[in-house]
């Protein structure tokens, strides 16, 4: 039953918008068993889920259309996320999806900067790949250009095993291709830097964008809101997206990129 059970929720992540597929227990990420069993008490399993960017999307050096792709990209993980985890309620087992990056815990201590699971260590603790110099999730099939996401269930499904190699082989261009200089390698990243770039119309801007416009004068108040940085923000509020930055990704040996 467990084995079959498996196989069929694998082909309908796969199906609906995953291009990989792992089966982890939750005894495997004790790190994230109080998380865990805050979303759902009877959790067995975690199921990741990850979909592929399109290599010539972020390679462009339009942002835009590397934004666009990674908005379908996220839209992929949820669907597939979703989609499974209402087939096995369907099957009476409890599940829910568990958010890639939005909406996310913005109190302290993680401010935002952290999910309920990492999705790239349980990833590599369910054989998707290894770690990368840069910090992600390395695979075989993508390199490290991928989004992933995935769910909870109450189901007892078969785990799948870590990988014996090491998909990265550390030739370090992720790290000379970062623009802030916020790769150390050994997977060390030094997150205000990586975060000044990638995100620079995010929360950081916004917080800043805020005090500015309280602090001018009437007169000057209006060349703020009519700022370029303001129209650039309210795109990440329309979107939900507001990454800058592809580099990491990108430059990955390991992501294989069609001529």
């Amino acid at each position: 039953m467990s084995q079959a059970l498996t196989e069929k929720v694998k082909k309908i992540a796969l199906s609906h918008g995953a291009d990989l597929v792992a089966i982890v227990n939750v005894s495997d990420l004790p790190e994230h068993n109080e998380s865990i069993t805050s979303i759902l008490p009877t959790s067995q399993t975690v199921i990741v889920v990850a979909a592929k960017h399109s290599l010539a999307a972020i390679r462009s050096t339009n942002n835009q259309v590397a934004q666009f792709d990674t908005i379908h990209t996220y839209d992929a993980c949820a669907r597939a996320a979703h989609i499974t985890a209402r087939f096995l309620e369907s099957a009476s087992f409890s599940s829910a999806a568990v958010p890639a990056f939005i909406p996310i815990e913005m109190e302290s201590p993680k401010h935002g900067m952290r999910g309920e699971i990492c999705w790239r260590r349980a990833g590599v603790r369910g054989g998707l790949g290894s770690y990368g110099e840069n910090g992600l999730l390395v695979t075989p099939e993508f390199g490290s250009a991928i989004r992933i996401s995935g769910l909870v269930t109450s189901a007892e499904l078969t785990g799948d095993s870590p990988l014996d190699e090491d998909v990265c082989d550390h030739c370090m261009k992720c790290i000379e291709a970062c623009p802030a200089g916020a790769l150390m390698g050994e997977g060390k990243i030094n997150k205000k830097l990586c975060g000044d770039v990638i995100f620079k119309y995010g929360l950081r801007f916004f917080q800043d964008f805020i005090i500015d416009l309280v602090n001018k004068q009437p007169d000057e108040a209006e060349a703020v809101i009519n700022s370029y940085g303001l129209r650039e923000m309210w795109q990440t509020f329309m979107t939900g997206n507001y990454y800058y930055c592809y580099k990491c990704q990108s430059q990955c040996l390991a992501t294989k990129f069609p001529r």
